[in-house]
């Protein structure tokens, strides 16, 4: 390589045999080669000074076998079979709809403060049944869901105790244990008002004032 006056480089230097300068390579090459090395040196951080988001955490199901059984050992036995389903449907619905730590109704008239609701309950509620499903194992060498309704009743009063609530059930997803949780919820439905009076009272509709001096009809004659 040349020198010029024992100096630089000259430009001649960086020209091949078949006459193509050496300093500027093919431009498709060239994209390829910085697009390399670009996402190479951005992929980790995504940005400078920016640390990449923690992986979430895989969320943990409720076991529906297990669900079901503690679900005919709680509920009203008038439900039968389809009713049973039809509760434990909707609650599983609504669990897994559940948004953790959500933005709750602003209370414009009394503050102004912006309240969150609670944590999601499910990890806890699958823990407990799962505790059920050893517990029985241990007591009764079966599992929950093979022992007779009157044994997992059993059990899931004794594993009510410092759970159960004074006076009315809580908003579902402040329940302390599943049980509670599914009763709650359960009791919240209008189809429970209407059952417990035997009447399409249909408690969440607003009725207006014509409407509101007729007895609501009976479930048999409106179901039939």
């Amino acid at each position: 390589m040349r020198r010029e006056g024992g100096g630089r480089p000259l430009q001649s230097d960086f020209v091949n045999k078949a006459g193509k300068s050496l300093l500027v390579p093919d431009r498709r090459a060239f994209l390829r080669h910085t697009g390399a090395v670009t996402a190479a040196v951005v992929a980790p951080g995504a940005a400078a000074g920016v640390a990449a988001a923690p992986p979430q955490p895989e969320r943990r199901a409720l076991d529906l076998p297990l669900l079901q059984a503690l679900a005919e050992a709680i509920l009203p036995e008038e439900l039968g079979n389809e009713g049973v389903r039809d509760v434990l449907r909707d609650f599983v619905r609504w669990v897994d709809g559940f948004e953790p730590v959500a933005e709750r109704p602003h209370p414009y008239l009394s503050s102004s403060e912006v309240r969150y609701g609670p944590a999601d309950p499910a990890p806890m509620w699958a823990a407990q049944l799962e505790a059920l499903d050893l517990l029985a194992g241990k007591r009764h060498g079966s599992g929950f869901v093979s022992l007779p309704v009157a044994a997992r009743r059993e059990l899931v009063s004794g594993d009510l105790v410092g759970h159960a609530a004074d006076g009315a059930f809580p908003s579902p997803a402040y329940a302390t244990h599943v049980a509670i949780g599914l009763l709650a919820r359960f009791a919240a439905r209008p189809a429970t008002a209407d059952l417990a009076y035997g009447a399409r009272i249909n408690a969440a509709a607003c009725r207006d004032l014509a409407s509101g001096a007729e007895r609501p009809r009976p479930l048999a004659t409106t179901e039939a």
